[in-house]
């Protein structure tokens, strides 16, 4: 039992960006009804990996959620949909905006039913102006948020972050959005619509780009993984690997120089302050370079165990699943699915004292609660078995 049983979610998302905010709600207790297309079902279960054919993508963003497949565009279908509503707390969707108003089950229709529900939309670009009758994936959403322009090396063209943080930081705003939304509920009786868009939430992520240009007229673009605030801060390359690392102040430099032995660099104008670093970072790095070189991940670690100079070796995804911090902190879990078998997943980073996740329920089979969930509303057998018969479920 988690902090949100008795919770009722009608989930309406596919792909990435809305499941990844179910997930959440799932993994701390709510009852999420995901809604899937009676010819396929979530979008994702068509994405690799696969494993005994089934997508192993849709078992990562679904655990913990039930499935119900319905026909929206159906008379039926609609009544069912408003009959889950009528007991329901949330419903998500991150349909483009507009599409399930096109059906009649819009923000406006679900509160006749239910007046204090929660509706809660992801959607690229939102209602409102000429880019909202477009769908968005994160690679799109990247470039046009300027992101893209931001993200890479000088020499080189703009470069997509390897994630897709599109959806992901979008789906977490969301869920932030459901909870204000939810504890306003729990204040006023009142429910309302929670509306985000995956650009508006990649926009905020840019922070210093946007306040070096409104207060000082600086146009900054791609810069590689150096900073434009300190040095040395880079990626360097070491002997099995690389490390990277941040030296932020004088005090800090003063501390690499002695654990390096680079004591002449002290004295050396170009160097003795951060500005005069940032300055010559370019310098800064053809001396360090080779001297790293020498050097392996680990030795570099140790070296700097002791300091408060953030140091780490860049690590891949097969040492991130053994690693003891992540497995320590239950970021690396593993849950048994009917048809994959145990599969290793990312955990939930958040970790409460009184209120532990539950991430052990795998996700669910196309339509595996259908049944069940219609008997729940009071449909019975031989109406579910009509519904089925005629494509309705």
């Amino acid at each position: 039992m988690g902090i949100l049983d008795g919770v009722k979610v009608i989930d309406f998302t596919h792909a990435y960006a809305g499941p990844f905010c179910s997930l959440n709600l799932a993994d701390y207790g709510a009852e999420v009804i995901k809604v899937e297309r009676i010819d396929g079902g979530d979008q994702a279960r068509t994405w690799g990996p696969f494993k005994n054919e089934y997508s192993a993508y849709y078992a990562s963003f679904n655990r913990g959620k039930k499935s119900i497949t319905l026909d929206i565009a159906s008379p039926e279908g609609k009544e069912i949909i408003f009959n889950l509503v009528k007991d329901a707390d949330i419903v998500c969707s991150n349909f483009k905006a507009g599409t399930l108003e096109k059906y009649g089950i819009g923000y406006d229709d679900m509160k006749k039913i239910k007046p204090d529900i929660i509706y809660a939309s992801i959607s690229g670009f939102g209602t409102e102006g000429f880019l909202s009758k477009f769908a968005a994936y994160d690679n799109v959403i990247q470039a046009i948020s300027g992101v893209m322009d931001v993200n890479g090396f000088p020499e080189k063209g703009p470069t997509k972050i390897g994630p897709a943080i599109g959806d992901s930081y979008s789906g977490l705003i969301l869920y932030l959005g459901i909870f204000i939304a939810y504890y306003h509920r729990l204040r006023t009786g009142r429910g309302q619509k929670v509306d985000v868009t995956m650009l508006g939430s990649l926009y905020t992520l840019l922070e210093y780009p946007i306040l070096e240009y409104t207060n000082k007229g600086n146009v900054i673009s791609r810069t590689g993984n150096t900073s434009h605030y300190c040095a040395p801060a880079d990626t360097y390359k070491v002997k099995d690997g690389y490390i990277a690392l941040t030296v932020r102040n004088d005090a800090m430099w003063e501390t690499f120089c002695k654990k390096m032995s680079l004591l002449p660099l002290l004295e050396e104008k170009d160097f003795q302050t951060n500005e005069n670093r940032v300055a010559n970072k370019q310098r800064l790095k053809e001396i360090l370079l080779p001297i790293f070189a020498e050097k392996t991940m680990g030795e570099m670690e140790a070296l700097f165990s002791d300091t408060d100079i953030p140091l780490s070796a860049v690590i891949d995804i097969v040492k991130s699943l053994e690693d003891p911090h992540l497995v320590a902190r239950k970021m690396v879990i593993e849950v048994n699915d009917p048809v994959i078998g145990p599969l290793k997943l990312v955990g939930n980073p958040m970790k409460l004292s009184e209120n532990q996740p539950i991430l052990d329920i795998p996700s669910p089979t196309l339509g595996e609660h259908t049944s069940d969930i219609l008997l729940s509303l009071g449909y019975t057998e031989d109406e579910i078995k009509q519904y089925k018969e005629n494509k309705v479920v």
